[in-house]
C-alpha cells in the first residue's frame, strides 16, 4: 500500500516509494529505496522534504515501525563486506589522471588506424591503459571525471572513446568496487565505436548534420564494431554487449535490433546513458555541447528511452554539478566545481573565479558549499554555459599541464 507520511515519522526499514520532490532537490541516487540508516533520514529532512510516500508492502508501516529494531549483528555483518580503497586527494591524483588520459588518446588513435587497415587490435596496450585508468578511478574519480570536460570538436571520436571509458568505469564503481569489473566496462566504452574506423571518410568528417541515408550508413558502425570485437581474442562478453547495445533504448526506439526493456543488458543500458551524456556535452563541428547539468536534465526529462533508476545512479556517480562545471552563485560570481560530495549532491566544493557583474576574473576562492550550508552565505543558483562567457573551467582545476 502506498501511503503519504510526514518525514518526521520516518523510521528504519521503511521503504521510500517516492521522495515527492524534483531530483535536483535531494542527494539520493534513487527515488525508491529502503531506509537502512539514520543518516538517510537526516539527509531527507535536511533536503527540505516535509512529506513523502512509503510502500508498506515492501517495508514497515508507521504503526509497526517502532516495533522493528535493527539487528546489531546484521548491521555489523553488512559492514564486513564493504571493500575499502585508499582515496588520494584530487591535487595528488590529477597529474596521474592527465597522463593516463593522454596515453589513452594516443592508444585509441592507434587502435583506429589498426582497425581501418584490418589489422589486429593492440590489446596489450589497450589493457594496460584500461588498468591504469581503473586504478586512477579508484584513487580519486573526480580527477578523471573532471578531464572529460575537455572537449575539442576536431577530436570528437577519440575523446568520446576515452570519456566513455572513464564514465563507464565511474558508473560501475558507483555500483560495485571491483577493479577487474572496472576494466571490463571501461574497455567496452573505449571500443564500442571502433566500427567507425570502417565508415566512409566523408561521413565521419562531415561539417553538418547527416542526411537520412548517411545516418543509416553511420548506424552500421554497431555491426562493424561487433564483427571486429568478435574476431579479437579474449574479448569479454561485457564488451560485446556494450558495443551491440549502446544505441538500444528501453522503449524500443533504438537500433540496430530495436530491443526493449529487460532484453537489453544492464551494461548496454549503462552504456546508452554514458554515450548520450558525453555526446550532449561534446562540441561537434556543427554544434556546441550543452552544460553537464543541462545534459543530465535531458536524460531525466526524456524518461522513456532510459531506465530512470540507472539515470539517477549515474547522476549520483558524477554529481548534479559534475567536476569542471561552471556555476552561477547567488551573489553574481561564477565558480568552477572542483570536487563532488556524493552525500550532498547540491553542495560540492567550488572555486570562485569570475565576477559576472563586473565581467572580469577575480582572485580565486575555494568554498565548501556543504560546510557553509548552515550560514547560508552564498548558494549555487544555476549552471552556466562557459562558451557564452569564453571561460575554460578546466583551467581552474587543481593540476598543471592540461591537454587543452
Amino acid at each position: 500500500m502506498i501511503k503519504k507520511i510526514s518525514t518526521t515519522n520516518l523510521r528504519l526499514k521503511m521503504y521510500v516509494y517516492d521522495l515527492n520532490c524534483d531530483w535536483t532537490n535531494h542527494p539520493f541516487a534513487l527515488r525508491e529505496f529502503q531506509i537502512t540508516s539514520q543518516e538517510q533520514i537526516d539527509g531527507i529532512i535536511k533536503a527540505g522534504i516535509d512529506e513523502l510516500y512509503i510502500d508498506t508492502d515492501k517495508g514497515v508501516d508507521v504503526e509497526s515501525a517502532d516495533e522493528e529494531k535493527e539487528s546489531p549483528q546484521k548491521a555489523a555483518g553488512e559492514k564486513e563486506g564493504i571493500t575499502k580503497y585508499i582515496t588520494k586527494p584530487l591535487f595528488e591524483e590529477l597529474p596521474n589522471a592527465i597522463n593516463v588520459r593522454n596515453e589513452a588518446i594516443k592508444v585509441f588513435s592507434r587502435v583506429m588506424d589498426e582497425a581501418r587497415q584490418g589489422r589486429p587490435l593492440p590489446m596489450s596496450d589497450i589493457n594496460y591503459t584500461m588498468e591504469n585508468m581503473a586504478h586512477s578511478l579508484v584513487n580519486n574519480p573526480d580527477a578523471s571525471i573532471g578531464l572529460t570536460r575537455i572537449k575539442r570538436a576536431e577530436r570528437y571520436i577519440v575523446e568520446h572513446a576515452v570519456n566513455a571509458a572513464i564514465l563507464m568505469m565511474a558508473f560501475e564503481k558507483s555500483l560495485a568496487y571491483d577493479v577487474s569489473g572496472l576494466m571490463q566496462v571501461g574497455l567496452g566504452g573505449f571500443l564500442m565505436d571502433i566500427g567507425k574506423a570502417k565508415l566512409p571518410h566523408y561521413i565521419m568528417e562531415k561539417s553538418g548534420r547527416l542526411t537520412e541515408k548517411e545516418r543509416e550508413i553511420a548506424r552500421q558502425h554497431v555491426q562493424i564494431s561487433c564483427e571486429i570485437l568478435s574476431h579479437t581474442p579474449d574479448i569479454p562478453d561485457v564488451v560485446l554487449q556494450i558495443a551491440a547495445e549502446h544505441h538500444e533504448r528501453i522503449d524500443g526506439s533504438g537500433y540496430p535490433a530495436k530491443k526493449s526493456g529487460g532484453d537489453i543488458t544492464l551494461y548496454g543500458q549503462m552504456a546508452a546513458i554514458v554515450d548520450v551524456y558525453d555526446s550532449l556535452t561534446a562540441d561537434r563541428i556543427y554544434k556546441k555541447g550543452v552544460t553537464p547539468h543541462a545534459a543530465l536534465r535531458q536524460l531525466v526529462c526524456s524518461r522513456k528511452p532510459f531506465d530512470q533508476e540507472l539515470v539517477q545512479q549515474f547522476i549520483h556517480c558524477i554529481g548534479v554539478y559534475p567536476i569542471g562545471s561552471l556555476v552561477a552563485l547567488s551573489d553574481g560570481r561564477f565558480a568552477v566545481v572542483i570536487e563532488s560530495d556524493l552525500k550532498r549532491l547540491l553542495s560540492p566544493k567550488i572555486r570562485v573565479i569570475y565576477d559576472s557583474l563586473k565581467r572580469k576574473y577575480i582572485d580565486t576562492e575555494d568554498i565548501d558549499m556543504a560546510a557553509q550550508e548552515e550560514s547560508n552565505q552564498v548558494k549555487i543558483v544555476d549552471a552556466v554555459d562557459p562558451h557564452k562567457w569564453n571561460i575554460k573551467p578546466e583551467k581552474f582545476l587543481d593540476g598543471a599541464n592540461y591537454p587543452i
